[in-house]
């Protein structure tokens, strides 16, 4: 498995330049780059070739682009009964798979629905599934796969529901991205894994303390890290487990940036454990 990094909590703080540049330092394989409507790089505004310089400039750094993610598809919904709103989100979904295309990122991460209270739960069910059925086939021309991302926001509520609703779409190019740390809020991420393990195309790793109601630090929290990595291997995952980090230092950010890509290798490090008990 490789060890990535999402930009979230750096980027436009920082310049992306300064993010790579530090990611690729502190020993990361590669990075997330998120979609934003305002500030960072990759926006409405960047074009192929902008998009083209920002993978080279990784490149540069020796860190590839496993994903691209965007937190708008928690406003800008493919569930939405309103047109408008439903169609930014396609829109913005068809932007990161161009951008992944031209970057050579062979996942985008969606959020597949979020519940309104003027659309009826199964039509906002319908309309994500119509929406992804549609992107699938573009993200296919592209060799893009969109990776629905389990989210803590009453859509899709349990891991039966999410799969369901994934195998009733069966698209080669829809698949499933875990969240560990929000499957640990709302129940369990082995659960998710022995449903849809078979699927899994990317993956958050996060670290969630169930007493606090916290996200934590990397190996700070309440996910069973061993347990973990023994249905990854059951899996045979071998792709990106991306951290994004749980709070910002006050101080330091750069410091940020190191501990969790050691917090990473140790967890990484778990996986000996998992094929060479003793």
């Amino acid at each position: 498995m490789k060890k990535g990094f999402s930009d979230a909590m750096f980027v436009p703080k920082w310049s992306t330049k300064k993010f790579l540049e530090l990611s690729g330092k502190a020993g990361f394989d590669g990075v997330e780059l998120n979609f934003r409507e305002n500030g960072g790089d990759l926006t409405d505004d960047t074009t192929l070739a902008d998009a083209r310089e920002i993978a080279d400039m990784a490149k540069s750094y020796g860190l590839e682009i496993p994903s691209i993610t965007t937190s708008h598809h928690n406003v800008y919904a493919i569930s939405a009964g309103d047109q408008k709103l439903r169609q930014r989100g396609i829109d913005i979904a068809r932007k990161m798979m161009e951008f992944a295309a031209a970057m050579d990122c062979p996942v985008i991460q969606v959020v597949p629905g979020v519940p309104y209270v003027d659309t009826p739960y199964q039509k906002g069910y319908e309309l994500a599934q119509e929406a992804l059925r549609e992107l699938g086939d573009e993200a296919k021309s592209l060799g893009v796969t969109i990776g629905l991302e389990n989210v803590c926001n009453n859509f899709l509520h349990s891991p039966l529901e999410f799969s369901r609703f994934l195998n009733e779409i069966n698209h080669p190019n829809v698949k499933f991205y875990l969240d560990n740390g929000n499957a640990l809020k709302t129940g369990f991420p082995e659960h998710y894994m022995e449903l849809m393990g078979d699927q899994l195309c990317c993956v958050h790793f996060k670290d969630y303390r169930i007493k606090s109601n916290d996200n934590v630090a990397l190996l700070d929290g309440d996910i069973d890290w061993i347990s973990q990595m023994e249905w990854l291997k059951k899996v045979n995952y071998d792709g990106y487990v991306i951290n994004t980090p749980a709070t910002p230092f006050t101080y330091c950010q750069e410091r940020l940036v190191e501990q969790s890509a050691q917090d990473l290798k140790a967890v990484l490090g778990l996986l000996e454990k998992v094929e060479n008990p003793s």
